[in-house]
């Protein structure tokens, strides 16, 4: 039940990472067509930097929630036998994520914090870059709490393991 209320509130940045990609083949698209007449997009690497990173941040919490990111599978076998041994790897590599996603969230607030107070923008494009990091770090929190949540989808197990 927590996992599906979590899946709810968390579509919005499906959207985003929807919007972002759409942002990524726009500029992409139309930079390509206006070079080939001499006047390409200013800005338009920075452009794709940003949308790409925040489509990979926004992504963050959904992928971490419905475990679809990489995992080892090295003690699988070992903990299918033991249920207390799943417990136990479980727990520790959901502690360990924790811990990172908190971690990097309060590396990127301290470097949101320091582009502000440097006033740091796009070279070319001009944007601040602050509410970036700051986006950054807001999703990898989602993350940790997510992580909290998350599981695997039945339908989709064993679909992209080796």
């Amino acid at each position: 039940m927590l996992f599906s209320i979590a899946n709810r509130v968390l579509y919005p940045l499906l959207l985003i990472t929807s919007g972002c990609i759409l942002i990524l083949m726009g500029v992409s698209f139309s930079d390509v067509i206006l070079r080939s007449l001499n006047r390409p997009i200013p800005g338009a690497y920075e452009i794709t930097e940003i949308a790409v990173g925040a489509m990979v941040f926004s992504a963050l919490p959904l992928v971490t929630l419905r475990q679809d990111h990489v995992r080892v599978t090295l003690f699988s076998a070992l903990a299918k036998k033991h249920r207390w041994l799943q417990l136990l790897f479980t727990t520790v590599s959901r502690s360990i994520a924790v811990v990172v996603f908190i971690f990097f969230a309060w590396h990127l607030m301290r470097l949101g914090n320091q582009m502000n107070s440097n006033g740091a923008r796009a070279i070319f494009a001009g944007f601040p870059l602050a509410p970036f990091a700051w986006f950054s770090a807001a999703m990898c929190l989602v993350s940790a709490v997510a992580t909290l949540f998350s599981r695997k989808d039945p339908a989709s197990e064993g679909v992209g393991e080796f």
